[in-house]
């Protein structure tokens, strides 16, 4: 089997066969062959990838043409479920994703995409400070210097202290409240007072970030915000960006619930397409196995897209 390289940053996988199932066909990859292994680069990706089963077509793109008959399908027009990524059914491994159009609203995903929750943990944080811009345009200021500090803090750096200054003064789970009539998603708390807890889906993740995206230029500050959003610090960063035509936005979320073990989430918009990655496992594979599976699943998603 062959693999493509999208970009330098992410490995596309050659392809093994589909399935069916009560929704539809399903688009599978094959295993990734570079993924990591260890406690802190992946799980096992081993496996018999050959399995004398009859050979199939070569790559993503034209296993959904044969599933579709048309060379020009959209992955998007695919039901949920539809096309499994290779990480998908690994070990231990929590793993829900949503890739959205962010023009006309179409999207596809894991088939728990919009109704698997999770908490948000540091991807609302773009949020909060799309937020503060929207409070400083609708009382006619512009946005003081402290807050405008806390937004690139807590973008940019992912500060927890920036962050919780922010939150408090939006008046706390107003805010996430306001995702509704704002952006359109309606999402819960686990735990209220505390915006890490903010209970999301994918599909609500990847609206979150697109609606921040979208919507921050007509507030004050919004270019700067998206300049913020398109320079994560290494540490947060998944890796996946690289990959990744123009300006992107990216807002990821990281924390090691003790024996829980790691939510790590992986959110990016970029031209007309949001993709976002929640994952949950074992702590013992630290944060890095976490950052292989949204790089693993962008490299699936992005081959069709």
């Amino acid at each position: 089997m062959t693999a493509v390289a999208v970009a330098a940053a992410v490995a596309v996988p050659a392809l093994w066969g589909a399935g069916v199932t009560p929704a539809g066909p399903v688009v599978r990859p094959a295993l990734h062959q570079s993924a990591p292994s260890g406690p802190d680069g992946g799980g096992d990706a081993g496996g018999d990838d050959g399995g004398g089963g009859a050979a199939g077509p070569g790559t993503l793109r034209e296993l959904l043409a044969a599933m579709t008959g048309s060379a020009t399908a959209d992955p998007l027009d695919l039901a949920p479920g539809s096309l499994l990524v290779d990480r998908e059914g690994e070990d231990g491994l929590i793993l829900s994703w949503a890739l959205l159009d962010t023009d006309d609203g179409r999207w596809t995903g894991s088939a728990d995409a919009a109704t698997h929750r999770s908490e948000a943990e540091s991807t609302i944080k773009a949020w909060l400070a799309a937020d503060t811009l929207r409070a400083a345009a609708e009382a006619g200021r512009p946005v003081p210097a402290d807050r405008r500090a806390d937004i690139s803090a807590a973008v940019r750096a992912s500060d927890d202290d920036a962050a919780e200054r922010l939150y408090r003064a939006l008046g706390g789970d107003a805010s996430t409240a306001r995702l509704g009539p704002e952006c359109g998603v309606e999402v819960s708390t686990s735990r209220p007072g505390w915006w890490s807890y903010t209970q999301v889906t994918a599909l609500d993740a990847a609206r979150i970030l697109a609606c921040v995206r979208d919507r921050s230029p007509a507030w004050p500050g919004g270019d700067a915000l998206l300049a913020d959003l398109d320079a994560v610090t290494p540490d947060g960063r998944s890796g996946v960006r690289p990959a990744l035509p123009g300006a992107v936005a990216e807002k990821n979320g990281w924390t090691l619930h003790g024996a829980d073990g790691w939510n790590v989430h992986c959110v990016l918009t970029w031209e007309d397409r949001a993709l976002a990655v929640l994952t949950t496992y074992p702590a013992e594979r630290g944060v890095g196995y976490g950052w292989a599976v949204c790089r693993d699943v962008a490299g699936d998603v992005l081959s069709v897209s």
